[in-house]
Formats: C-alpha cells, sequence, structure tokens
C-alpha cells in the first residue's frame, strides 16, 4: 500500500509535471523516464476536461500563451484522451513509480478512479468542492488536499466535509501558498508541525518557491509528503516554470531526503566510541623526553612531554612516581618511559 512506509525522515516525493508536456505524449513519457531516473517515488499530471470545469469568462492566472486565448481553449488543447491516460498510467508503473494526477472536475475525477489509482490530488481551488468530495466517498486510497488558497477556517470547513463522507483518516492536508513563484517568507514550511497540532491531521507540502530551500526544509520539519514542480529547463513554456526545479534539482532533493534519514537514525556515542577504540589507541599519548637525556640524569617536569600513540606505561597522572628519579640509561626522546628506566637517588 501506498505510504505505508511513512516515517517522519523519508516522506514519498512527488514530481509534479502538471501541464508542463504541453499536450504532447512523446513529452509525458519523457517526464516520466526523467522523474525515474530522479529516484523520486510519485509522478503527478494534472486531468482537464475544460468543458466540464471552465467557462468562457475564466481567465488565465498567468497570461503565459499566445497560443491559446482562453483556459479553456488551453484545457482542451493539452488534454490527453481516456486511452492515453491509460497508457501514460501503464509507463509509469513500468518504470517503478505510482502515478496520480490533480482533478479538476467530476469527470476528472471519475477517470482517475476508473485507473485504480492509490493517490488523489485535489487543487487548493477545489479544497470545499462539495461535488468532488462526494465522489471521493467509497475511495480506498489517499486524499492530498492543497490549502494553498485556504485560511483556517477553510480548512476546518473541509475536514468536516471530509469527515462527513468518512474520509477523514485517508486525508494529508498540503502547506502551499498558491503564489507563483512563492516568496520563502510566505511558505509557511517552518509551521508545518504547528499544523498538524491545530487540525490534529498530517501535513505535507506542496513547494511554489524558486530553488530547493524550502522543500528541503519542509522534510526536516516532517512533512509526510514533498511535493515540487518539475521541468527538463527553467527556460520552458508554461505558467508553473517560475516555481520549477529541474530534473537535476529533483535527484538533489531526492538525495538529501535519503541522507537526512541517514542522519536521523538512533546514534550512539558510546558505541562508535567502542568502534573505534584502536585509533583512539593511536591518538592517545604516553609520558615520553622532550629530548635524548644520559643515563644518571634526575628527572625534572621540564624533560617530560606526552607523545602519540597510547601504550607507554606512564600518564601525565603519574607524574610524580617519575620526577626526582634517575635514568638507569641513556634514553632518547623517541622511546616510552618505563620503570626499568628509573631509578631513586
Amino acid at each position: 500500500m501506498l505510504f505505508e512506509s511513512i516515517t517522519p525522515t523519508t516522506p514519498p516525493i512527488i514530481a509534479e509535471i502538471g501541464l508542463a508536456h504541453d499536450g504532447s505524449l512523446g513529452q509525458a513519457l519523457s517526464y516520466i523516464d526523467a522523474t525515474a531516473q530522479s529516484g523520486a517515488e510519485i509522478v503527478k499530471f494534472q486531468i482537464h476536461f475544460g468543458e466540464y470545469e471552465s467557462t468562457r469568462h475564466e481567465t488565465f492566472r498567468v497570461q503565459f500563451s499566445d497560443q491559446d486565448k482562453t483556459r479553456l481553449d488551453y484545457w482542451t488543447r493539452t488534454s490527453f484522451s481516456e486511452e492515453q491516460w491509460i497508457l501514460i498510467k501503464n509507463y509509469c508503473e513500468s518504470k517503478g513509480l505510482v502515478f496520480t494526477s490533480s482533478v479538476f472536475s467530476i469527470k476528472a475525477l471519475k477517470l482517475l478512479l476508473k485507473l485504480k489509482v492509490d493517490l488523489v490530488k485535489i487543487g487548493s481551488g477545489d479544497l470545499l468542492n462539495e461535488e468532488l468530495a462526494e465522489g471521493l466517498t467509497d475511495y480506498q486510497g489517499l486524499i492530498l488536499l492543497s490549502t494553498g488558497l485556504a485560511n483556517y477556517k477553510d480548512i476546518e470547513s473541509a475536514l468536516r466535509i471530509y469527515s462527513a463522507n468518512h474520509q477523514r483518516g485517508k486525508i494529508i492536508l498540503m502547506q502551499c501558498t498558491s503564489k507563483y513563484p512563492t516568496p520563502l517568507t510566505e511558505s509557511g514550511v517552518n509551521y508545518i508541525k504547528n499544523l498538524e497540532e491545530i487540525f490534529k491531521a498530517p501535513f505535507g507540502y506542496s513547494d511554489h518557491t524558486k530553488g530547493l530551500t524550502a522543500a528541503k526544509v519542509s522534510i526536516v520539519q516532517g512533512a509526510k509528503v514533498v511535493e515540487k514542480h518539475v521541468n527538463f529547463d527553467l527556460r520552458m513554456f508554461g505558467p508553473d516554470t517560475s516555481s520549477s526545479i529541474t530534473f537535476e534539482g529533483l535527484t538533489d532533493l531526492v538525495g538529501f531526503r535519503n541522507d537526512y534519514k541517514l542522519i536521523s537514525e538512533p546514534y550512539n556515542k558510546n558505541q562508535i566510541s567502542n568502534q573505534l577504540e584502536d585509533v583512539k589507541k593511536l591518538f592517545g599519548r604516553s609520558v615520553t623526553l622532550h629530548r635524548n637525556l644520559p643515563k644518571g640524569h634526575i628527572l625534572v617536569k621540564e624533560d617530560l612531554t606526552l607523545k602519540k600513540p597510547e601504550g607507554g606505561e606512564f600518564r601525565w597522572r603519574d607524574l610524580d612516581k617519575i620526577i626526582g628519579r634517575r635514568l638507569t640509561r641513556d634514553l632518547t626522546s623517541d622511546e616510552f618511559l618505563t620503570s626499568n628506566d628509573l631509578s631513586d637517588k
């Protein structure tokens, strides 16, 4: 089952492709290949059926396309058929990836459920969409609810809606800020633990900032899942490119997550010290002479020093057993001092 191995230090990482493929099936498959190579576990697209989610009155959030007059045109041009979505899901699974998508209409949700996915993403604009919530009543997988446009009252309302549909235990709320890109000061990534305490619900992080800092911090803050927009190049066409990272960046993020898991493993300093006992002795010190001294010399403190390694008879705490005694033989400065080298005056 997806997410069954989640721990506070190993959140699954979602490569958010969205519509970066710009309607090209070949490009979509290339994004899947790149995600698999990065080490991320989940690849996420967006399923749009323009006529079921939009009207001619909807304006562009970001006026990025000279090719499409309206968002409805954009959704229509970049959409895939059901057969193509089946192909995409199967291709994801052949690469060892979990396939999922954001849905923006009940038609899109029904298609996604027909594909038998383990994870469904509901975007910020549909946090309180009761039609979609009803459509998920019998769903057995996990539901990610983005809070990018929400205040606390909205989040409480969303939890009531999904609780009424018996889905409360299957929800991960996603801390998010719906600005593209989001300033680091408005990411809220440092507030994930607080949000979990306030709402008694697990939180992940959907990152719209530039770069990797916020996403990495979210892992340290205990996000249950981390989502980041990715693209082949940050000069690519599309509305989400400004808040994306490259696949090299995604590989970096996965590496950080994996390293953080190792860093977070239980640590026993005594156990490590025992493993290093031989090295510890190598760096230990024993009493020797500062300089070569002849037989018969009566030792004073200034004649003595500590040198590596450990293994000699005397430590610094033993100076009272040495000072004032006479050397029984010529002794060089690179020899350990022993009781046989000493006699009383």
